[in-house]
Protein backbone atom coordinates (compact mmCIF):
# COMPACT_ATOMS: atom_id res chain seq x y z
CA UNK A 1 0.00 0.00 0.00
CA UNK A 2 2.82 2.38 0.90
CA UNK A 3 4.58 1.68 -2.39
CA UNK A 4 1.39 2.37 -4.35
CA UNK A 5 0.94 5.62 -2.44
CA UNK A 6 4.46 6.75 -3.27
CA UNK A 7 4.05 5.84 -6.94
CA UNK A 8 0.74 7.71 -7.06
CA UNK A 9 2.39 10.69 -5.46
CA UNK A 10 5.19 10.62 -8.06
CA UNK A 11 2.56 10.51 -10.83
CA UNK A 12 0.72 13.47 -9.33
CA UNK A 13 4.00 15.34 -9.08
CA UNK A 14 4.73 14.70 -12.74
CA UNK A 15 1.27 15.92 -13.74
CA UNK A 16 1.66 19.04 -11.64
CA UNK A 17 5.08 19.73 -13.13
CA UNK A 18 3.72 19.55 -16.65
CA UNK A 19 0.90 21.94 -15.84
CA UNK A 20 3.21 24.39 -14.08
CA UNK A 21 5.68 24.45 -16.96
CA UNK A 22 2.97 25.55 -19.38
CA UNK A 23 1.38 28.07 -17.02
CA UNK A 24 1.79 31.80 -17.46
CA UNK A 25 0.35 34.76 -19.23
CA UNK A 26 1.24 37.27 -21.93
CA UNK A 27 4.57 39.11 -21.58
CA UNK A 28 4.20 41.97 -19.13
CA UNK A 29 5.98 45.27 -18.81
CA UNK A 30 7.88 43.74 -15.88
CA UNK A 31 9.11 40.90 -18.10
CA UNK A 32 10.22 43.30 -20.82
CA UNK A 33 12.35 45.27 -18.36
CA UNK A 34 13.47 42.35 -16.17
CA UNK A 35 15.27 42.66 -13.86
CA UNK A 36 14.39 46.15 -12.68
CA UNK A 37 15.61 45.33 -9.16
CA UNK A 38 18.43 43.28 -7.62
CA UNK A 39 18.09 39.50 -7.99
CA UNK A 40 18.80 36.98 -5.22
CA UNK A 41 20.07 33.47 -5.90
CA UNK A 42 19.31 31.34 -2.83
CA UNK A 43 21.77 28.53 -2.14
CA UNK A 44 20.17 26.20 0.45
CA UNK A 45 23.54 25.21 1.90
CA UNK A 46 26.47 26.94 3.63
CA UNK A 47 29.08 28.69 1.52
CA UNK A 48 31.54 26.44 -0.29
CA UNK A 49 30.92 23.41 -2.47
CA UNK A 50 29.77 23.06 -6.04
CA UNK A 51 26.28 24.54 -5.51
CA UNK A 52 27.74 27.72 -4.07
CA UNK A 53 30.42 27.94 -6.76
CA UNK A 54 27.89 27.71 -9.59
CA UNK A 55 25.64 30.30 -7.96
CA UNK A 56 28.50 32.77 -7.62
CA UNK A 57 29.64 32.25 -11.20
CA UNK A 58 26.09 32.90 -12.40
CA UNK A 59 25.74 35.95 -10.15
CA UNK A 60 28.91 37.53 -11.49
CA UNK A 61 28.11 37.01 -15.17
CA UNK A 62 24.37 37.71 -14.95
CA UNK A 63 25.05 40.90 -13.02
CA UNK A 64 27.17 42.14 -15.90
CA UNK A 65 24.59 41.06 -18.50
CA UNK A 66 21.60 42.50 -16.67
CA UNK A 67 23.43 45.58 -15.34
CA UNK A 68 21.84 44.82 -12.02
CA UNK A 69 23.09 43.42 -8.72
CA UNK A 70 22.77 39.65 -8.44
CA UNK A 71 23.35 38.51 -4.87
CA UNK A 72 24.02 34.99 -3.59
CA UNK A 73 22.42 34.20 -0.23
CA UNK A 74 23.29 31.02 1.65
CA UNK A 75 20.26 29.73 3.59
CA UNK A 76 21.30 26.31 4.81
CA UNK A 77 19.48 23.88 7.06
CA UNK A 78 16.98 21.00 7.10
CA UNK A 79 18.53 19.12 4.15
CA UNK A 80 18.20 22.18 1.92
CA UNK A 81 14.52 22.66 2.69
CA UNK A 82 14.85 26.03 4.48
CA UNK A 83 16.29 27.73 1.41
CA UNK A 84 13.94 25.96 -0.98
CA UNK A 85 10.92 26.94 1.12
CA UNK A 86 12.02 30.58 1.06
CA UNK A 87 12.00 30.60 -2.74
CA UNK A 88 8.77 28.59 -2.99
CA UNK A 89 7.01 31.27 -0.94
CA UNK A 90 8.64 34.29 -2.58
CA UNK A 91 6.76 36.69 -4.92
CA UNK A 92 6.45 35.35 -8.50
CA UNK A 93 8.61 38.05 -10.06
CA UNK A 94 11.83 36.17 -10.85
CA UNK A 95 13.79 38.26 -8.36
CA UNK A 96 14.34 35.35 -5.94
CA UNK A 97 15.77 32.21 -7.54
CA UNK A 98 16.80 28.84 -6.12
CA UNK A 99 19.96 27.01 -7.11
CA UNK A 100 19.15 23.58 -5.74
CA UNK A 101 20.84 20.25 -5.53
CA UNK A 102 18.90 17.03 -6.06
CA UNK A 103 17.60 16.36 -2.54
CA UNK A 104 15.44 19.39 -1.82
CA UNK A 105 13.50 19.20 -5.10
CA UNK A 106 13.46 15.50 -6.08
CA UNK A 107 14.09 13.33 -3.00
CA UNK A 108 12.82 14.97 0.17
CA UNK A 109 9.14 14.94 -0.86
CA UNK A 110 9.39 11.15 -1.02
CA UNK A 111 10.94 10.89 2.46
CA UNK A 112 9.36 13.56 4.62
CA UNK A 113 5.67 13.38 5.46
CA UNK A 114 5.14 17.04 6.31
CA UNK A 115 7.10 19.42 4.12
CA UNK A 116 6.35 23.14 4.19
CA UNK A 117 6.44 23.30 0.39
CA UNK A 118 5.76 20.98 -2.53
CA UNK A 119 8.54 21.28 -5.13
CA UNK A 120 6.38 20.12 -8.05
CA UNK A 121 3.57 22.50 -7.11
CA UNK A 122 5.50 25.52 -5.85
CA UNK A 123 8.62 25.73 -8.03
CA UNK A 124 9.19 26.27 -11.75
CA UNK A 125 12.20 24.72 -13.52
CA UNK A 126 14.47 27.09 -15.46
CA UNK A 127 17.57 25.09 -16.42
CA UNK A 128 19.86 22.29 -15.30
CA UNK A 129 23.21 23.97 -14.68
CA UNK A 130 25.53 21.01 -13.97
CA UNK A 131 25.81 17.42 -12.79
CA UNK A 132 28.45 15.52 -10.86
CA UNK A 133 28.79 11.78 -10.20
CA UNK A 134 29.46 10.07 -6.91
CA UNK A 135 32.28 7.64 -6.26
CA UNK A 136 31.94 4.65 -3.95
CA UNK A 137 35.15 4.69 -1.93
CA UNK A 138 36.51 2.45 0.82
CA UNK A 139 39.27 2.74 3.38
CA UNK A 140 42.24 0.45 2.50
CA UNK A 141 42.25 -1.25 5.92
CA UNK A 142 38.75 -2.65 5.32
CA UNK A 143 40.03 -4.99 2.62
CA UNK A 144 36.99 -4.01 0.53
CA UNK A 145 39.08 -3.19 -2.52
CA UNK A 146 36.72 -4.60 -5.14
CA UNK A 147 33.27 -6.10 -5.63
CA UNK A 148 34.55 -9.63 -5.03
CA UNK A 149 35.53 -8.56 -1.52
CA UNK A 150 32.08 -7.04 -1.04
CA UNK A 151 30.48 -10.30 -2.16
CA UNK A 152 32.63 -12.18 0.36
CA UNK A 153 31.54 -9.79 3.10
CA UNK A 154 27.94 -10.41 2.13
CA UNK A 155 28.37 -14.20 2.27
CA UNK A 156 29.99 -13.85 5.70
CA UNK A 157 27.06 -11.81 6.94
CA UNK A 158 29.31 -8.82 7.65
CA UNK A 159 27.68 -5.41 8.00
CA UNK A 160 29.37 -2.78 5.86
CA UNK A 161 28.93 0.86 6.88
CA UNK A 162 28.76 3.83 4.55
CA UNK A 163 28.96 7.54 5.28
CA UNK A 164 26.79 10.08 3.49
CA UNK A 165 26.53 13.85 3.44
CA UNK A 166 23.18 13.58 5.24
CA UNK A 167 19.89 11.70 5.34
CA UNK A 168 17.85 12.02 2.16
CA UNK A 169 20.72 13.15 -0.04
CA UNK A 170 21.93 11.47 -3.21
CA UNK A 171 24.69 9.68 -1.25
CA UNK A 172 22.02 8.11 0.97
CA UNK A 173 20.01 7.15 -2.12
CA UNK A 174 23.06 5.60 -3.79
CA UNK A 175 23.50 3.36 -0.76
CA UNK A 176 19.81 2.47 -0.76
CA UNK A 177 19.99 1.53 -4.44
CA UNK A 178 23.08 -0.62 -3.85
CA UNK A 179 21.25 -2.44 -1.08
CA UNK A 180 18.45 -3.39 -3.46
CA UNK A 181 20.82 -4.33 -6.29
CA UNK A 182 23.27 -6.37 -4.21
CA UNK A 183 20.71 -7.63 -1.67
CA UNK A 184 23.26 -6.58 0.90
CA UNK A 185 22.65 -4.75 4.16
CA UNK A 186 24.57 -1.50 4.50
CA UNK A 187 24.69 0.55 7.68
CA UNK A 188 23.97 4.16 6.82
CA UNK A 189 25.86 6.79 8.83
CA UNK A 190 24.73 10.33 7.90
CA UNK A 191 26.94 13.37 8.45
CA UNK A 192 26.34 17.09 8.15
CA UNK A 193 28.06 17.51 4.82
CA UNK A 194 30.28 15.58 2.47
CA UNK A 195 33.62 16.75 3.89
CA UNK A 196 33.13 15.35 7.42
CA UNK A 197 31.83 12.10 5.92
CA UNK A 198 35.00 11.70 3.83
CA UNK A 199 37.17 12.66 6.82
CA UNK A 200 35.79 9.79 8.89
CA UNK A 201 36.35 7.30 6.08
CA UNK A 202 39.93 8.57 5.75
CA UNK A 203 40.34 8.10 9.49
CA UNK A 204 39.06 4.52 9.23
CA UNK A 205 35.98 5.15 11.37
CA UNK A 206 33.57 4.17 8.56
CA UNK A 207 34.10 1.43 5.98
CA UNK A 208 32.92 3.19 2.85
CA UNK A 209 31.27 6.31 1.47
CA UNK A 210 29.37 7.43 -1.58
CA UNK A 211 31.16 10.74 -2.05
CA UNK A 212 30.94 13.64 -4.43
CA UNK A 213 33.71 13.14 -6.98
CA UNK A 214 35.54 16.44 -6.32
CA UNK A 215 36.01 15.47 -2.66
CA UNK A 216 37.77 12.14 -3.25
CA UNK A 217 39.50 12.10 -6.66
CA UNK A 218 42.87 13.18 -5.22
CA UNK A 219 42.61 10.74 -2.30
CA UNK A 220 42.08 7.91 -4.80
CA UNK A 221 45.08 9.05 -6.83
CA UNK A 222 47.17 9.17 -3.64
CA UNK A 223 45.89 5.68 -2.72
CA UNK A 224 44.56 6.94 0.61
CA UNK A 225 41.15 5.67 -0.52
CA UNK A 226 40.12 2.83 -2.82
CA UNK A 227 37.70 3.72 -5.61
CA UNK A 228 35.19 0.93 -6.24
CA UNK A 229 33.01 2.51 -8.94
CA UNK A 230 31.49 5.72 -10.20
CA UNK A 231 27.71 6.19 -10.13
CA UNK A 232 27.37 7.80 -13.58
CA UNK A 233 26.68 5.81 -16.74
CA UNK A 234 30.04 6.89 -18.23
CA UNK A 235 33.51 6.66 -16.78
CA UNK A 236 35.14 9.83 -15.47
CA UNK A 237 37.89 11.44 -17.51
CA UNK A 238 39.75 12.16 -14.26
CA UNK A 239 39.75 8.43 -13.31
CA UNK A 240 39.43 6.51 -16.59
CA UNK A 241 40.28 3.15 -15.01
CA UNK A 242 37.47 3.36 -12.47
CA UNK A 243 34.46 1.32 -13.66
CA UNK A 244 30.89 2.50 -13.55
CA UNK A 245 28.47 0.79 -11.19
CA UNK A 246 26.76 -0.68 -14.24
CA UNK A 247 30.03 -2.20 -15.46
CA UNK A 248 30.93 -3.50 -12.02
CA UNK A 249 27.51 -5.04 -11.40
CA UNK A 250 26.78 -6.16 -14.97
CA UNK A 251 23.57 -4.11 -15.14
CA UNK A 252 22.31 -1.13 -17.13
CA UNK A 253 20.04 0.90 -14.88
CA UNK A 254 22.26 2.29 -12.11
CA UNK A 255 22.71 6.05 -12.22
CA UNK A 256 22.81 8.43 -9.28
CA UNK A 257 24.00 11.97 -9.92
CA UNK A 258 24.12 15.07 -7.83
CA UNK A 259 22.70 17.82 -10.00
CA UNK A 260 22.19 21.53 -9.67
CA UNK A 261 19.08 23.19 -11.06
CA UNK A 262 17.80 26.75 -11.19
CA UNK A 263 14.18 27.36 -10.13
CA UNK A 264 11.72 30.23 -9.65
CA UNK A 265 8.51 30.39 -7.66
CA UNK A 266 5.17 29.31 -9.09
CA UNK A 267 3.38 32.05 -11.02
CA UNK A 268 6.50 33.68 -12.42
CA UNK A 269 5.58 34.89 -15.94
CA UNK A 270 6.76 32.70 -18.81
CA UNK A 271 8.50 35.66 -20.46
CA UNK A 272 10.67 36.14 -17.37
CA UNK A 273 11.43 32.41 -17.14
CA UNK A 274 12.43 32.37 -20.81
CA UNK A 275 14.70 35.40 -20.38
CA UNK A 276 16.42 33.91 -17.34
CA UNK A 277 16.85 30.58 -19.16
CA UNK A 278 18.31 32.29 -22.24
CA UNK A 279 20.79 34.35 -20.24
CA UNK A 280 21.83 31.57 -17.85
CA UNK A 281 22.41 29.10 -20.70
CA UNK A 282 24.56 31.76 -22.41
CA UNK A 283 26.63 32.08 -19.22
CA UNK A 284 27.04 28.31 -18.98
CA UNK A 285 28.40 28.27 -22.52
CA UNK A 286 31.20 30.74 -21.68
CA UNK A 287 34.58 28.92 -21.84
CA UNK A 288 35.81 30.43 -18.56
CA UNK A 289 32.63 29.41 -16.73
CA UNK A 290 32.72 25.90 -18.13
CA UNK A 291 36.38 25.61 -17.13
CA UNK A 292 35.66 26.65 -13.52
CA UNK A 293 32.77 24.19 -13.20
CA UNK A 294 34.82 21.38 -14.75
CA UNK A 295 37.75 22.12 -12.42
CA UNK A 296 35.32 21.68 -9.51
CA UNK A 297 34.57 18.15 -10.73
CA UNK A 298 31.17 18.85 -12.28
CA UNK A 299 29.88 18.71 -15.85
CA UNK A 300 28.25 21.97 -17.02
CA UNK A 301 24.90 21.58 -18.80
CA UNK A 302 22.51 24.47 -19.54
CA UNK A 303 19.35 23.19 -21.29
CA UNK A 304 15.83 24.30 -22.15
CA UNK A 305 13.06 24.63 -19.58
CA UNK A 306 11.22 21.77 -21.25
CA UNK A 307 14.26 19.47 -21.20
CA UNK A 308 14.95 20.27 -17.56
CA UNK A 309 11.31 19.66 -16.63
CA UNK A 310 11.39 16.23 -18.27
CA UNK A 311 14.61 15.38 -16.45
CA UNK A 312 13.19 16.61 -13.14
CA UNK A 313 10.00 14.55 -13.49
CA UNK A 314 12.08 11.44 -14.17
CA UNK A 315 14.27 12.08 -11.12
CA UNK A 316 11.26 12.46 -8.81
CA UNK A 317 9.87 9.15 -10.04
CA UNK A 318 13.25 7.41 -9.82
CA UNK A 319 13.78 8.34 -6.19
CA UNK A 320 10.21 7.46 -5.29
CA UNK A 321 10.93 3.97 -6.64
CA UNK A 322 14.29 3.68 -4.87
CA UNK A 323 12.78 4.69 -1.53
CA UNK A 324 9.83 2.34 -1.95
CA UNK A 325 12.02 -0.62 -2.92
CA UNK A 326 14.67 -0.09 -0.26
CA UNK A 327 12.50 1.16 2.59
CA UNK A 328 14.95 4.04 3.08
CA UNK A 329 14.02 6.37 5.90
CA UNK A 330 15.30 9.63 7.32
CA UNK A 331 17.84 8.74 10.03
Amino acid sequence: MQQISRQRRALLCATALGAILCAGGAPSAMAQTYPAKPVRIIVPFPAGGVTDLIARLLAEKLGATWKQNVIVENRGGASGMIGADLVAKSPPDGLTLLLSSTAEVAINQNLYKNMSYDPARDLLPITLTATTPLIWVTHPKTGLTNFEALAAAKRAGKSVSYASAGSGGVQHMAGALVETKLKMGLAHIPYRGGSPAVADVLAGHVDTSFSSAPLVVQYIRDKRLNGLAVTSTKRMAALPNLPTMNEALGIQDFEVLNWYGLFASKGTPVAILDKINHDVVAVLQMPEVRARITEAGADPVGNSREAFSTFWRAEIGKYADIIAASGAKVD
